[in-house]
């Protein structure tokens, strides 16, 4: 009898959506290791030409840059555009980093308010969907803040306010806590095994993305779900771009690696937080609490209707909070 207990229970514990998870984790390692590429690439040539369409088409939602360049590092060229007027030049500048397969026009609720008090740059990350080209492996924390430094220094920005969202705000974090000399302040938008781990229902969600055979459906499937949107409006051009981003674009870069306590207890900078109450990714509610434990100089909030796309959601307030934030802690 006791026999027959135990078997009932470690059936119940062994659910189908353990099964599948396995599944899938074998799956993703029979691709990953059989795939001869070790930078990111485009899977078609259509897939690349709907996302830099749609890519187009969305940035015509910010103001005309003032400046485009496309820098050469060592892992590969940055795409990264300027924004600056005569007024603010003399302003320490805001570095704007995207979520994952989204790239510069992801910000255009917020750059063009930003924009307005401070020159203002904004890139595609290297290694994922965008117009930048990753030539050479990112192995590691090390080689992501890497390139973001060689970018800043090519531009000669000493010091700037960096700013990230989601997967970009964990690269902010990883940068400061490696090159904290240059980070005035530091933004973190809803970022990603920051101040949090992800939710393990992530991992299960997120792993067939980078199935090529992964049905359409199930991809906007998930990013409805990380978005708070009940459906997927692909007459938007922007999330077209990020739709055709997650599909046709296979990302080879290494997983975050989690903020320390460590790290976060030594940042000396100014430090904003904003973290969403309804987002699947990770407990928000216990990311603010461990911002506010370890962080010495951080204002964290939490808006509590807000999902991972927080930035989009909550543009307006989040503008006026981060425009009093960066001219409070302007360098001069």
């Amino acid at each position: 009898m006791m026999q027959r207990t135990a078997a009932k229970i470690i059936h119940a514990r062994f659910s189908w959506k353990v099964i599948v998870a396995i599944v899938i984790v074998f799956i993703v390692f029979y691709i990953f290791t059989n795939d001869p590429n070790a930078v990111g690439y485009w899977r078609s040539t259509a897939g690349k030409q709907g996302y830099e369409k749609a890519y187009a088409e969305a940035m015509t939602a910010l103001p005309p840059p003032t400046q485009t360049y496309d820098i050469s590092t060592t892992y590969g060229t940055v795409r990264i555009y300027q924004w600056m007027n005569e007024e603010t030049r003399s302003k320490t500048p805001a570095v704007f980093l995207p979520g994952r397969s989204s790239g510069v026009p992801m910000w255009s609720a917020n750059l063009p308010a930003i924009a307005l008090t401070r020159p203002v740059y904004a890139m595609d990350a290297l290694g994922d969907a965008g117009l930048s080209q990753q030539t050479v492996p990112l192995k590691n924390g090390a080689d992501q803040a890497a390139w973001v430094d060689q970018v800043l220094r090519v531009l000669e920005l000493k010091s700037v306010h960096l700013i990230g969202h989601s997967f970009g705000g964990w690269a902010a974090a990883n940068y400061a806590s490696r090159y904290p000399e240059r980070v005035t302040t530091l933004t973190l938008l809803e970022p990603v095994v920051t101040f949090a781990p992800f939710n393990w229902q992530v991992y299960i969600q997120t792993i067939p993305l980078s199935l090529p055979f992964l049905p359409k459906a199930w991809r906007e499937s998930f990013l409805q779900d990380v978005g708070g949107a009940t459906e997927t409006d692909m007459n938007d051009p922007l999330a077209r771009m990020i739709a055709n981003g997650v599909e046709s674009y296979a990302a080879k870069l290494p997983a975050p690696e989690q903020i320390s306590n460590e790290q976060l207890k030594s940042w000396n900078m100014p430090v904003f937080v904003a973290m969403a109450g309804k987002s699947t990714l990770h407990d928000s509610t216990k990311a603010v609490a461990v911002a506010n434990e370890h962080v010495k100089h951080v204002q964290a909030k939490l808006w509590p209707d807000a999902s991972h796309s927080l930035p989009l959601e909550v543009a307006s307030d989040l503008n006026k909070e981060l425009i009093n934030f960066l001219e409070a802690n302007d360098q001069h």
